[in-house]
């Protein structure tokens, strides 16, 4: 399995337990792409803030 792959195993998962796939982000960035490095956090911030938390789960 790829990375790409475990992030979608990951989105399915969180999709089935009712949790916003949203709280997995994957960028690519390059040591030399510093501007497209800034932006990818600042989006990430941005998501992260518009979010609402996680329910909790009773464990049964």
């Amino acid at each position: 399995m790829n990375t790409y792959e475990h992030i979608l195993t990951l989105k399915k998962l969180l999709k089935h337990e009712g949790i916003s796939e949203d709280r997995v982000q994957q960028y690519f960035c390059s040591a030399a792409e510093v501007e497209k490095f800034i932006n990818s956090v600042e989006d990430i911030t941005k998501k992260i803030h518009s979010l609402p938390p996680i329910p909790k789960i009773n464990p049964k």
